[in-house]
C-alpha cells in the first residue's frame, strides 16, 4: 500500500460564494512549497472525582475545532495574485493585453474567503478546509535565491474524504520571480547598499467562537491591518539615520521585476523608521538594521498597495 509523500501532494483552491461552504465545479491548482493547514481538536482532561475505583482519570473531552496553518508559496507572476486577493480582496484592474495592472489595497472592510483542499492521492485522502481567510504575509528580500512568501491562514471547518472535491483542476503557467530581480526604492529613488529586507503584514484576524453543536468557530473577522519589517544596509551615508532621527515618514517600495509588463511591486506609502545603532563588529563593513512600521497615508487613502503586472485579465482575480 503506498504511503503519502509530499512530492505527490497537491493544493487546490477556489473562492467561496457563501462563507464556509465549499463550491462545486473545477478548482484551481496552486503551486506551493509546504503547507500545514488543517483541523485540530484537542483533548481536555476530565478532572472528575469518583467515577472509577481508583485515582485513574476518566475519558477526556473533545474541545473546539481549530482550522489554522501556514502555506509557503513561490512568488510567481500569476498564481501569487490569488493569494494577494485572499489577503487584500479583489483588485482594481486597468490596462490592456498583454499588460494588465492589478492593484490590491490594504484596509478593505470585508475580505473574501476560499475553500482549500490539501490532497494526498497516494492514500487516498483529501482534506477540504472551508471558510479560509488569509491573516498574515511574510516576505524577505535578499540578493540571491528563489522568492517565496509565507501566508498565515485561518479557517472555519475541515472535512476529510477519499475523493477530491476539485473536479478537473485548472492551472496557470508558472513564471517564478527570483530575488536577483528584486529592488527597493525610497521616495521614488533606488535605495543603495541594501543587504536584506523583511516585510510582515497582518490583517489582525480574530476567530469568533460561539456555542455551536458542530464545535466550529462562527467565523474569522479582520481587525487592524499592520505592516512592519526591517531594512539592513551597509553604513554608507546617513539617509536612513536622518529619517529615523527626525521621525519623518517616507514612501518605500519593494519589487520583483522581469520586464516592463511583468512585475510585482509592494508599496508602503508612509513608513516610519526606528533609530538603529551602527555597531562595529570587526574589520569588515559596518551594517545598520532599521526596524520600520507603515501607517495609513491620507493621500494614497491606504497603508499599502500591491501591484501585479501580468497578461491576465481582471476576471482572473475577481
Amino acid at each position: 500500500m503506498p504511503r503519502a509523500i509530499g512530492a505527490n501532494a497537491r493544493l487546490l483552491m477556489i473562492p467561496e460564494a457563501s462563507y464556509g461552504t465549499a463550491p462545486s465545479g473545477n478548482w484551481r491548482r496552486m503551486p506551493f512549497l509546504s503547507c500545514n493547514l488543517g483541523a485540530e481538536q484537542p483533548l481536555l482532561d476530565a478532572d472528575v472525582i469518583g467515577i472509577g475505583g481508583n485515582r485513574d482519570t476518566g475519558a477526556p473531552l473533545l474541545d473546539t475545532v481549530t482550522v489554522a496553518g501556514q502555506a509557503v508559496v513561490p512568488i510567481d507572476l500569476i498564481n501569487f495574485g490569488h493569494w494577494l486577493r485572499l489577503l487584500f480582496g479583489p483588485p482594481t484592474t486597468s490596462g490592456t493585453s498583454p499588460n494588465f495592472i492589478h492593484s490590491f489595497a490594504s484596509g478593505l472592510a470585508a475580505l473574501p474567503s476560499n475553500s482549500i483542499e490539501i490532497g494526498y492521492p497516494d492514500v487516498p485522502n483529501f482534506d477540504v478546509c472551508t471558510g479560509v481567510r488569509a491573516d498574515t504575509l511574510e516576505m524577505d528580500f535578499t540578493p540571491t535565491g528563489a522568492a517565496s512568501a509565507t501566508i498565515g491562514l485561518l479557517g472555519q471547518g475541515s472535512l476529510r474524504g477519499a475523493a477530491s472535491s476539485g473536479g478537473t483542476p485548472s492551472g496557470a503557467a508558472f513564471t517564478a520571480f527570483n530575488k536577483a530581480q528584486g529592488s527597493i526604492t525610497r521616495a521614488g529613488s533606488a535605495l543603495a547598499q541594501v543587504t536584506g529586507a523583511r516585510l510582515s503584514f497582518s490583517n489582525g484576524m480574530e476567530t469568533v467562537r460561539t456555542i455551536r453543536a458542530d464545535r466550529k468557530v462562527e467565523g474569522v473577522d479582520p481587525g487592524i491591518a499592520r505592516c512592519t519589517g526591517q531594512i539592513t544596509v551597509r553604513f554608507e551615508n546617513t539617509l536612513l539615520l536622518t529619517q529615523a532621527q527626525g521621525g519623518t515618514p517616507a514612501e518605500f517600495a519593494m519589487a520583483f521585476t522581469v520586464d516592463a509588463n511583468r512585475s510585482l511591486t509592494i508599496t508602503l506609502h508612509e513608513v516610519y523608521l526606528a533609530l538603529a545603532k551602527t555597531p562595529i563588529e570587526g574589520p569588515a563593513g559596518v551594517e545598520a538594521s532599521f526596524d520600520f512600521r507603515a501607517a495609513f497615508n491620507a493621500t494614497a487613502t491606504r497603508m499599502m498597495t500591491a501591484v501585479l503586472r501580468n497578461q491576465q485579465a481582471g476576471s482572473e482575480y475577481a
